[in-house]
């Protein structure tokens, strides 16, 4: 596999080395392509320079470093200028690294798009995208891009991002929600929560820190979106009260952050500035609770910091001031308060709620997220759930896939004009012995589990029972329906389905909507590609196969599918519609419905 990302090792990242190492561990050979390191200050670091390509092997990972722009200032245009660079450059070295199966790129920024577009179009290789926020939603609240046009253009932008990923990774509900509702099929995207760094060594314990002050503290960015002059608006309140703010970290904004509390005059507030990684699970350990904090807005109520995940492992209470699903993970974890974002006072008042606890209490508040964390977060989790993603993606095979398109649409059209007759002629028989209308149309689940209206000609009436309720289908089934099912003349109608695109010509069949839910893990991967007119259960036993063999030969052909294999299927479709081979004309009389099958399973 290939890791795309602009930002890794040694620049700050929790999806960097660690991560790579982690998936090394799991059977994947890892290469990761990446920039020279100049995050966050903007500057390289020590012992770099900058150069056409740089190659590295750390603990068994290759690494690929192209040239940049150095920048992350609050310049708009030096910080359009790195991502670009970055992009770029990347874009030209995704042409010549190993072709991997699949790639995982890491977003932000949204440019590294253009990489994973070139993966896909120019290489064939499937990539997961990977989303730490949301942009032209982030360009906005920070305040980096203002014009509606700009904001506009990104947008459409990164809808092509999303359509062309084969799965998209987001770090809280509230991302899926919102991705959904821009048009991101629900069975494209997965929420995979943040870990953080995870040292080698002893974990750090909920010991009560010994301070003679209650120690609150900030680590991170100091950036517009923390906002972080309320805590000197809060240190103000609190002079005087045994309570003192360490912000530790850097940023665009740490000088204002500076002059406001000189202004203020407070003295209960240090700024100790940006330490080492490696440091940071002791200095969290010495704070008595730890600062969660961004300004209001609509975006931050859908994200969960990456710092919560490093407070949570440190075992230290949490002051969560961001609304949304920041706050409800604190609330999960009873690892916590929350605080109105923005408001001094509020933050005030919720570090004098922890300081009046007992210190066994905060220790019990700590040890509470740190459970949450090892259970929920932790790298081996995330990297776990990774790893089914990846090997779902890797199922996507771009070239294949557009051969196969080709050949629907082809298929498709030939039919649809050669069979033009006989569909009128079926159409007719079906106005005259069955009744109107004539085609028979139900939502079926498609590619993604996001569903669409099938066609087929009409096989049964609309027969109901004396209570309105529609009769068995076989006593509603006709002579005439009999012999469509037989001859399967009755799916003729799905070629259009084909050509529009919701389904193909071969693939797992598409069954109700119902049934889903009852699916096992394993089987809802028939859910990742479009659905067929026929498929490998149909030519291995069609309606006279049990449930678990029929899906069972689904899940196969998705993780086995080629050209080869299409070709293969759609000639034994037509020797077994020849011979009438494995046809039940009324499948509930041999077996029952899905859902009624494994639900009498649960209850037993």
């Amino acid at each position: 596999m290939l890791i795309v990302s602009q930002w890794f090792d040694p620049e700050p990242t929790f999806k960097g080395l660690m991560f790579a190492k982690a998936l090394r561990a799991r059977g994947y050979s890892v290469q990761v392509l990446t920039g020279f390191p100049n995050y966050p200050g903007g500057r390289l670091y020590d012992g770099y320079r900058i150069k056409l390509f740089q190659r590295e092997k750390v603990d068994g990972v290759d690494i690929l470093r192209v040239p940049l722009y150095p920048s992350h200032d609050a310049s708009s245009l030096r910080r359009v200028a790195n991502y670009l660079s970055f992009a770029l450059a990347a874009a030209v070295a995704a042409l010549i690294v190993r072709r991997p199966a699949v790639a995982y790129v890491y977003h932000p920024p949204a440019t590294v798009g253009i990489v994973a577009q070139v993966l896909k179009y120019v290489r064939g290789v499937p990539f997961v995208y990977d989303v730490q926020d949301l942009w032209p939603d982030t360009l906005r609240a920070t305040g980096m891009v203002s014009g509606s046009p700009i904001l506009g253009a990104v947008g459409r932008y990164m809808k092509a991002v999303y359509r062309a990923a084969s799965r998209v990774v987001v770090l809280s509900p509230g991302f899926r929600r919102l991705l959904a509702e821009r048009g991101v099929p629900e069975g494209k995207l997965e929420v995979i929560p943040n870990w953080t760094y995870e040292p080698a060594g002893a974990r750090t314990t909920a010991a009560p820190p010994a301070n003679d002050e209650f120690v609150v503290m900030y680590a991170g960015n100091v950036g517009a979106a923390q906002a972080l002059e309320v805590v000197v608006g809060a240190a103000r309140e609190l002079t005087g009260q045994g309570v003192r703010f360490d912000i530790v970290g850097d940023g665009l904004r740490l000088a204002d952050v500076k002059r406001a509390a000189e202004a203020a005059g407070v003295d209960n507030v240090r700024f100790i500035g940006r330490r080492p990684a490696a440091e940071m699970d002791e200095r969290l350990a010495s704070a008595d609770a730890l600062l969660v904090h961004l300004r209001t807005d609509p975006l931050f109520e859908i994200t969960i910091p990456s710092k919560t995940q490093a407070y949570l492992r440190a075992g230290r209470p949490i002051l969560m001031g961001v609304r949304g699903d920041a706050a409800q993970m604190v609330e999960e974890a009873a690892a916590g308060v929350a605080f109105e974002p923005e408001s001094a006072s509020s933050l005030a008042d919720a570090v004098r709620r922890l300081q009046a606890l007992t210190p066994s209490a905060r220790e019990r508040m700590g040890a509470s997220g740190q459970a949450y964390y090892a259970q929920r977060l932790a790298l081996r989790v995330g990297t776990a759930r990774f790893d089914e993603v990846l090997s779902e993606a890797s199922l996507h095979r771009p070239r294949y896939l557009f051969a196969k398109r080709v050949l629907d649409v082809l298929g498709a059209g030939v039919g649809l004009v050669v069979g033009a007759v006989p569909m009128a002629i079926v159409a007719l028989l079906v106005r005259w012995r069955i009744g109107g209308p004539v085609l028979f149309v139900q939502e079926r689940p498609g590619r993604n589990g996001t569903p669409f209206r099938m066609f087929k000609f009409r096989t049964m009436t609309n027969a109901i029972d004396t209570d309105g309720a529609l009769l068995p289908d076989r006593d509603r089934l006709t002579a005439l329906g009999r012999i469509l099912r037989t001859t399967s003349l009755d799916e003729l109608p799905e070629l259009w389905n084909v050509l529009k695109g919701d389904m193909s010509l071969v693939g797992p069949r598409p069954l109700l909507i119902r049934y889903t839910p009852f699916f096992t893990e394993r089987e809802r991967i028939r859910l990742r590609v479009r659905p067929g007119i026929t498929g490998w259960a149909q030519v291995n036993g069609r309606n006279q196969a049990s449930w678990d063999q029929r899906l069972a030969h689904d899940v196969w052909y998705v993780e086995n599918r080629s050209f080869a294999l299409d070709m293969r299927v759609i000639a034994l479709t037509f020797t077994r519609v020849l011979r009438s081979d494995g046809v039940v004309v009324d499948a509930e009389s041999i077996m029952r419905n899905l859902d009624d099958e494994r639900a009498g399973e649960a209850v037993r």
